[in-house]
């Protein structure tokens, strides 16, 4: 099938915009979890310290600023959701199609298991914390309850970004050939390496910080895809 103009330039505004909404909600989530939360009484070693983390979370009663930032981080995987199978429709008629779509597939498949993380926390934390603040539930049920979910919920995240590194590495590699987006093209896949590497790493290290910071480098990868559904036009995309 063809692609129209018209078609062409719905899909780089979906892919432009939601990409950048991406990148935007991550700095958002990453000043609220640096900045907010540590005003009331987070520390950073708690991502470690689960048992920590849950007295945290009862004790100072902080349920609506943790849900605050478990809001921020479902925003920004819901803002992403489109943006695989959008560059996908852009560059699948000068590319590899199929390596296209398995790529986006991937993509695709890891936000939606990141968006899973804050659903589960949402399902299951708060009305645990709130009984075991009136007692109903005593506070080291909750802890080993709670420990057992931020386990799954942090392994859904890395799993996620695991996937969302392939998509990266895979879109950017793949598309460095276009002459018009070669630098930025084999930067994205760069990081999408980095993306990859360093989740896998904290699966077998827990203790490993420098996955902290992926949450930056994802948005600098979703800047530059920005820019290059942005600047691209159809002639340079699908021929």
């Amino acid at each position: 099938m063809i692609m129209t103009t018209s078609q062409f330039t719905q899909w780089r505004s979906i892919a432009w915009k939601s990409s950048a909404a991406a990148a935007a909600s991550i700095f958002l989530t990453s000043i609220y979890f640096a900045i907010i939360l540590p005003l009331f009484g987070f520390t950073f070693e708690m991502l470690d310290d689960h048992v920590a983390a849950i007295n945290w979370y009862v004790k100072a009663k902080a349920s609506g600023v943790f849900q605050g930032l478990m809001i921020c981080y479902f925003i920004s995987q819901l803002v992403l959701l489109p943006v695989p199978f959008a560059l996908h429709n852009l560059v699948s008629k000068t590319h590899n199609s199929v390596y296209s779509f398995y790529f986006a597939l991937l993509g695709t498949a890891g936000v939606i298991i990141a968006m899973a993380g804050p659903i589960f926390i949402f399902a299951n934390i708060p009305e645990l914390a709130n009984a075991a603040v009136k007692g109903m539930v005593p506070v080291d049920i909750l802890v080993m309850t709670g420990n057992m979910f931020a386990d799954l919920t942090k392994d859904f995240r890395l799993f996620s970004e695991i996937l969302l590194g392939i998509w990266l590495m895979g879109f950017g590699f793949m598309i460095s050939k276009s002459t018009a987006h070669k630098v930025k093209s084999l930067i994205i896949g760069v990081f999408g390496i980095t993306v990859f590497v360093i989740p896998a790493i904290k699966l077998a290290d827990p203790y490993m910080h420098s996955e902290d910071y992926i949450g930056l480098v994802l948005a600098g990868c979703f800047i530059l895809l920005s820019i290059v559904a942005y600047k691209s036009k159809p002639e340079e995309i699908i021929g």
